[in-house]
């Protein structure tokens, strides 16, 4: 009688017991089951059939020929190889101590004779599902213990790349950073390069200038005082010489005109009274020159302005006032500059047709000079300008005193 849990395979139990009445109505019964029936009729034989057929289940008697049960069941819990079989005595003893004996020795049930096969039919296919579950059950564990160690390499080796990933990424950005750095330093050393550029420049226009101020205009004012004393002394007599010293007067006036305006386009004169008389010169000539009107608006004569600073407000006024002339199409213009704090602050605003200054700022060399004239004195320069509605600069400079400028 099977039980309703079909078993996955045919079964082999092994049946020691010297009946052969035993033997064959057990026998029977199981194989009518499709149970395949292994019996031995002492203990030795018993042991040698279950190490080679190596059984699902061994039914095993007590009283036996030679070693009992109870031996024979101790010796095969000893055994490696069927350790694991699970043993069912099958006894006509019926005392407490043989059943506990049987249950030390390593049986699994204990069946008293005279017993019904139906009973122990039930019991072997009981024990032999149990079996196959617990065998399932450790073939499972072996597949996720396995399984369990393949993740742990998979996340061991997971870590390692992570760690290997950090590592490259940690490389990357300090390179990144090493190279920024580098950067920076080239764009500070190539700040200085451009502020030397831009003082040697301007010292050497100031040098053409007094040049041209003190060589080349008083050898022309010479000239001039020459050519009057020809005029003077032999004038008189000679009319077409008049008319020649004449010419040769005018001439060297509008070289003289010229030197002056070549020496004051280099570096004005004026600028070295002091930026606020350097703006009002520009201020002056700017409205001489062109029809729109100029306002300069200054607390005082004198701010007290590193010779850089002052430099850098009069040549960025300069330029904006020469936008203003080109491109701004402008009735008025006001300029503002104020002293706040230890910084000066710069500002020229005009009415005209008004930019947009990204768009202009990358093509105009104008505005991206002032822009890095004023950053290399450690400035700020900003332009706000909306088409139509006019234009306003503004430059913030450090209000470094002469002594502080290199």
């Amino acid at each position: 009688m099977q039980t309703d849990t079909p078993y996955p395979r045919r079964p082999t139990i092994l049946i020691v017991d010297d009946t052969p009445a035993n033997l064959d109505v057990i026998a029977k019964g199981f194989e009518r089951d499709g149970v395949r029936v292994v019996v031995a009729q002492d203990g030795e034989e018993g042991l040698r059939r279950a190490t080679f057929v190596h059984p699902d289940l061994i039914l095993l008697d007590i009283m036996l020929p030679g070693i009992d049960g109870f031996e024979v069941c101790r010796r095969l819990q000893q055994d490696e190889c069927t350790r694991a079989i699970p043993v069912i005595f099958m006894t006509a003893l019926l005392d407490i101590e043989s059943k506990v004996t049987a249950f030390k020795a390593g049986a699994v049930d204990y069946v008293t004779k005279p017993f019904q096969i139906d009973e122990v039919t039930a019991r072997v296919w009981t024990h032999l599902n149990l079996r196959e579950m617990q065998t399932l059950l450790a073939e499972r564990n072996d597949r996720l213990q396995r399984e369990i160690e393949e993740r742990k390499v998979a996340e061991r080796q997971l870590q390692a790349y992570r760690e290997g990933l950090e590592l490259q990424v940690a490389e990357r950005t300090a390179a990144l950073r090493e190279s920024e750095q580098r950067l920076e330093e080239s764009y500070v050393r190539l700040r200085d390069l451009a502020a030397y550029r831009e003082r040697a420049r301007e010292e050497e226009r100031m040098r053409i200038a007094r040049e041209l101020h003190d060589e080349l205009g008083q050898a022309l004012t010479a000239l001039r005082m020459k050519i009057a004393l020809l005029r003077v002394e032999f004038g008189q007599d000679n009319p077409g010489l008049t008319h020649h010293v004449g010419k040769m007067n005018e001439l060297v006036d509008r070289t003289i005109g010229v030197v002056r305006g070549v020496s004051t386009a280099l570096r004005p004169a004026v600028l070295d009274m002091g930026v606020v008389p350097a703006l009002e010169w520009l201020v002056k000539e700017f409205r001489a020159h062109s029809d729109i009107d100029c306002e300069l608006v200054a607390p005082e004569r004198t701010l007290g302005l590193g010779d850089g600073v002052e430099l850098a407000i009069f040549r960025v006024a300069q330029e904006s006032l020469t936008n203003v002339t080109r491109h701004a199409r402008a009735s008025s213009v006001r300029m503002t500059l104020q002293a706040r704090d230890d910084r000066c602050v710069l500002e020229v605003c005009d009415d005209g047709c008004g930019f947009a200054p990204d768009d202009v700022e990358r093509n105009k060399f104008g505005l991206v000079g002032m822009r890095e004239r004023v950053e290399m004195l450690g400035g700020e320069f900003s332009i706000a300008s909306v088409p139509g509605e006019g234009t306003a600069l503004r430059v913030r400079l450090p209000a470094a005193r002469p002594e502080e400028v290199r």
